[in-house]
């Protein structure tokens, strides 16, 4: 697992042992990426964050700031490290938490993210919940959710609506928007 494109292009990352995270792969990162706006800005949240690996393809490609959230501190620590690795711990937060308590502390911020990356354990079935949760108006740009291709997620969740989807194998890439935001 490397990171993709931007100033950190090329670098490895490092992946956890075990199955207890299920790393982006590079080939699923890139196609996300390309689906987006190639030169990022803003503020950045890695929801579900695992290795990290979202977030600091985001950072590579011009994110100011990231938000890394993942319940298990394990996950977290391989995020510092991973952040360690490509210099970037000065622009990011590691946040051990569950993405329900992230939320509400996001929303309370009163910040706003360019572009929430949402890649729960399959199992969870998190996607709906999170986009319910997630309040659209401090979303400027898009959430970008990685699922089981074979997973059916609606048109429309509250306040976003599904603007692209892309399959790569068993894997989909769906980008959801705010009601009143623009297409991207």
């Amino acid at each position: 697992m490397r990171v993709i494109a931007g100033r950190w292009r090329g670098i490895s990352l490092e992946s956890p042992r075990g199955s207890a995270v299920r790393p982006t792969t590079d080939r699923v990162k890139e196609s996300m990426f390309n689906l987006i706006p190639h030169q990022l800005e803003g503020l950045v949240i890695d929801l579900f964050a695992g290795t990290g690996a979202l977030g600091i393809e985001a950072l590579s490609r011009g994110a100011s700031r990231a938000i890394f959230v993942d319940k298990d501190p394990r996950s977290a620590r391989l995020v510092r490290r991973n952040l360690d690795r490509v210099g970037a711990a000065s622009q990011a937060e590691v946040w051990v938490l569950d993405w329900a308590r992230a939320l509400r502390r996001f929303e309370a911020s009163g910040e706003v993210a360019a572009y929430v990356f949402v890649d729960p354990p399959y199992q969870e079935q998190l996607w709906i919940p999170v986009l319910r949760a997630l309040p659209a108006a401090r979303v400027s740009g898009a959430v970008v959710c990685e699922a089981p291709a074979s997973l059916d997620l609606p048109e429309q969740v509250g306040d976003f609506v599904l603007q692209k989807s892309r399959q790569y194998g068993d894997i989909a890439v769906r980008i959801y928007k705010g009601r009143s935001g623009v297409e991207i």
